[in-house]
């Protein structure tokens, strides 16, 4: 489900009493607007929990709308849900898609007050690509170079993150699968991991673990034949010495959150975690410095921000968008 983008927000009369706001304009970057949809039940008492729900599409295809049942059901339980658009490669390449997930989260707890959201609660649910970009949304919060130049003060913090079927290591990621050369993640990352060396390190969750990592949940289908399930096992790995993470499978393919015969269970999977650990208050005080004391044997972890100039000063745009795979 995808909508035009129409000059003013339009608002709708969803099931379940939920009021749906389109095209809300939250990133304006590179002669660009980006926007989002807003679900919002108005029955439902505040404060309410935020959730951002991110698409997937390879990171080159696809609009806001994929998690449009997932938002309604979110917004008449509680929670005031958006789901934004992100810019595309191969016009756009990493980090820009990263910076537009931070910018719908900075949004939130810039706006979110005036919905009767508790802008201290903000949980990140993303599917395939959107899993990757929401999973490090969560690992780099308040990283300077992955920062939009919007909302100063506001954080990229997330309280909980769940991935489906994410792509979480993009190394392993070549080994597994077949990618030509320019398709998929390598149109993403700006070319193949002997090009783009740091963007594959930078883009990739499992090298950015650290101990201010949020509860996570990672579901992932156990027939996936576009991101191999080992993809969720990696990260779960990582993850596990650092934070509270619940690794499980679903007996299905790729698209298994929005199949009718797993929808009700991954659902209640998710809200089941999201308000046992997943909605206390972040850190939000302020940034993140890169390399703050672990407390890990063996001193402190490097932050992203340490390799961010390996990525280049060009710019981090090409010349056209194409349809891609369908992570």
């Amino acid at each position: 489900m995808s909508t035009t983008a129409r000059p003013m927000p339009v608002t709708e009369r969803a099931p379940e009493s939920v009021t749906v706001q389109r095209d809300i304009p939250f990133h304006e970057v590179d002669g660009e607007t980006l926007t989002l949809d807003l679900y919002d039940a108005a029955a439902a008492s505040g404060p309410k929990p935020v959730a951002v729900l991110v698409r997937g599409g390879a990171f080159t295809s696809g609009d806001k709308g994929e998690f449009a049942r997932h938002a309604l059901d979110l917004a008449a339980d509680g929670f005031l849900v958006i789901e934004p658009q992100y810019r595309l490669a191969p016009e756009w390449t990493f980090p820009a898609a990263l910076v537009d997930v931070k910018a719908a989260i900075e949004w939130a707890r810039t706006e979110g007050e005036s919905y009767g959201a508790d802008t201290s609660r903000v949980v990140g649910v993303g599917h395939s690509a959107g899993a990757n970009l929401i999973v490090l949304a969560a690992l780099t919060a308040d990283e300077p170079g992955f920062e939009p130049e919007l909302y100063p003060g506001a954080s990229s913090a997330l309280s909980a993150a769940v991935g489906y079927a994410g792509v979480y290591d993009f190394h392993a990621l070549d080994t597994a699968t077949d990618v030509p050369a320019g398709e998929g993640h390598r149109a993403y990352l700006g070319g193949g991991p002997d090009d783009e060396p740091a963007a594959y390190d930078l883009a990739s969750p499992v090298g950015q673990v650290n101990t201010d990592a949020p509860p996570t949940l990672l579901l992932h289908g156990s027939e996936d034949d576009v991101v191999p399930p080992s993809q969720s096992e990696l990260l779960a790995d990582a993850l596990g010495p650092m934070t509270d993470v619940v690794h499980e499978t679903v007996p299905s393919d790729h698209g298994f959150p929005f199949h009718g015969a797993q929808y009700d269970d991954v659902y209640e999977r998710t809200v089941e975690f999201i308000r046992r650990i997943g909605t206390d208050s972040p850190d939000t005080d302020g940034p993140r410095g890169a390399g703050d004391d672990t407390g890990l044997p063996g001193g402190d972890l490097s932050g992203p921000t340490d390799r961010i100039s390996d990525l280049g000063s060009g710019d981090v745009h090409g010349s056209d968008r194409r349809d891609g795979p369908g992570f």
